[in-house]
């Protein structure tokens, strides 16, 4: 009987496609791998979407997907064919071709597995089997038995005189819905390498904002996945202090097919500077960054960037703070304490003391975590804060799990020092380094990959250019970052350039899919005059020359 009942579900089977197994990021342009785990971090309008590998994925939904009207050619980078005809068939599956460019066959135009009779019944002894492909339902009876089987249900019971087996495919894990991936510390954790790391979320939200300005199309529908509808707050610039500026340097002569409305959209929405360079060397931008850095940041950029003609455009980030503490550390009680790395490893480490007894420092101490913030001077009605948050396990483990929402809990549970009878003792380490995000890496990675291919890429609201040896992409994306945070204060800075580059004359060919076309059974031909219409020849050929008799003349 066990055998029996295999056999049936073996035949119901059959009819089940294999691309119930995908989830639903395969199955989008471009195309995202399904998730091994189900841990979601962001959900959006198409489904549940996780990290895996510093790589988006899918969180499937389970195997019953609506996805009939899909195919098999979207995670290949080619959109479904509207129609059934099919013109090629490789490993992959049914090719059709419309409007000059390949589509892959749906999977709603292939035909289940047909049975030559809608019901074909097989007697052995005393049992009967029938098989309806309609319904799509197995019955076998027996004297007193019947086994059936419900795809709809999904639902396979057994049934032996007054005895019933269920047996049920297993429903999809539920999971968490968490809130939509926190930008700001996504580059946190995509370069957790247990190593000094800076970066500024605002300065590459700003760069890739005006990137997104001149984007259309699937070029654009990726970098606004990666921003998240993330907002830009707008500041003043404080002489010496506080500085946020944006720049769009453009090659003189590539100035005239830049659009004015992308021009004006960046002057009026982000304040941008538009400057027209001869890009002979580095020499203006980098003295342009050194003043809206406050001469944090020097010489970034070498002159071999511009000395490629390829290189049109530079969109450009730059802001920095020199804030001084709103209570400034006594230099004098500064001296070495024990600091204890990631690894275990003891150091001593060049540390800062300061007793806190009012509102100008809070801190937060449980189990997990200790945490504090300490404010910087307010100007202008402008004052920044500075949070130093110490898990008690290893760090790297713990910004894997970092969240806004984690940091707002911590924030909601701050105390004042002035609340502790005897004050608070705070020592804290000086600190000074740089860090060279590998941003181009990172973004591709979060799915913005259009816009870094020399084909792909849509700018079509930023430049006249419409040729594709002419046309805008992204070369490069480059970001630094600078602090040294001491007795006095911090210093702070961070610049975020998107390099835009023509392709270059390589004289290599855009990859392709050609469609093959394999004249291999007995066909029928004509011969006729183009411009006439005449037909001078018809005829077929059902046995071609052998190329056994052929070959001695080749």
């Amino acid at each position: 009987m066990n055998n029996l009942t295999l056999f049936l579900l073996g035949l119901v089977l059959i009819n089940v496609p294999s691309c119930f197994s995908e989830c639903f990021s395969e199955l989008l342009t471009p195309a995202y791998p399904c998730c091994k785990g189900n841990r979601v971090v962001y959900t959006d309008e198409n489904g549940d979407w996780g990290v895996e590998n510093n790589k988006w994925c899918g969180i499937s939904e389970g195997p019953f997907d609506d996805i009939d009207d899909s195919c098999f050619s979207i995670p290949l980078g080619y959109k479904c064919c509207e129609k059934c005809k099919v013109v090629f068939t490789d490993d992959s599956g049914d090719w059709g071709v419309e409007k000059n460019r390949w589509c892959g066959i749906k999977y709603s135009c292939a035909s289940p597995v047909e049975i030559e009779e809608t019901t074909v019944p097989i007697e052995t002894e005393e049992t009967t089997v029938s098989v309806e492909t309609e319904k799509t339902t197995v019955s076998v009876e027996t004297e007193k038995t019947t086994v059936s089987v419900e795809t709809e249900e999904t639902t396979v019971s057994v049934e032996t005189e007054e005895t019933t087996i269920p047996v049920e495919i297993e429903e999809p894990v539920p999971v968490e819905i968490k809130e939509p991936q926190d930008f700001d510390f996504t580059f946190l954790k995509m370069e957790n390498n247990k190593e000094n790391m800076l970066y500024s979320p605002l300065s590459i939200k700003y760069a890739l904002k005006m990137l997104e300005e001149g984007a259309a199309n699937n070029t654009l529908a990726e970098i606004k996945k990666v921003l998240n509808n993330s907002t830009l707050s707008k500041y003043e610039n404080i002489d010496s202090i506080l500085s946020l500026a944006n720049g769009l340097f453009i090659r003189n002569e590539y100035f005239v097919n830049v659009k004015r409305e992308y021009i004006l959209k960046l002057k009026e929405d982000y304040d941008a500077e538009i400057i027209g360079d001869e890009f002979d060397d580095a020499e203006n931008v980098n003295q342009w960054i050194e003043q809206k850095t406050l001469g944090i940041i020097k010489d970034m950029l070498t002159d071999d960037m511009f000395q490629d003609e390829t290189t049109l455009m530079l969109l450009i980030n730059a802001l920095a703070i020199d804030m001084e503490w709103a209570d400034q550390f006594n230099f004098g009680d500064t001296w070495g304490v024990p600091f204890y790395k990631d690894d275990g490893e003891k150091m001593t480490a060049t540390t800062m003391y300061q007793e806190f007894s009012d509102n100008k420092l809070k801190y937060y101490v449980n189990d997990d975590v200790t945490a504090i913030t300490m404010d910087l001077k307010e100007f202008s009605g402008t004052q920044f804060e500075f949070m130093a948050v110490m898990p008690n396990e290893n760090l790297s483990g713990f910004v894997d799990r970092i969240s806004n929402d984690q940091i707002n809990d911590i924030i909601n549970k701050l105390k004042y020092a002035s609340e502790v009878r005897d004050g608070v003792i705070l020592e804290i380490p000086k600190f000074k380094f740089n860090y060279d995000l590998n941003l181009k890496g990172d973004l591709m990675n979060l799915g913005i990959q259009d816009a870094f291919d020399n084909y792909k890429a849509d700018f079509s609201k930023m430049t006249t250019i419409k040729y594709t040896d002419e046309k805008l992409y992204v070369s490069d994306a480059l970001h630094k970052a600078d602090i040294e945070f001491t007795e006095k204060g911090v210093k702070a800075a961070a610049v975020t350039i998107i390099r835009m580059n023509a392709p270059t004359s390589t004289g290599m060919d855009e990859p392709t899919h050609p469609l093959v076309i394999k004249i291999n059974k007995p066909f029928m031909f004509l011969i006729r005059n183009k411009n006439t219409k005449d037909i001078w020849f018809v005829g077929t050929v059902y046995e071609p020359n052998s190329w056994e008799n052929d070959r001695d003349e080749y």
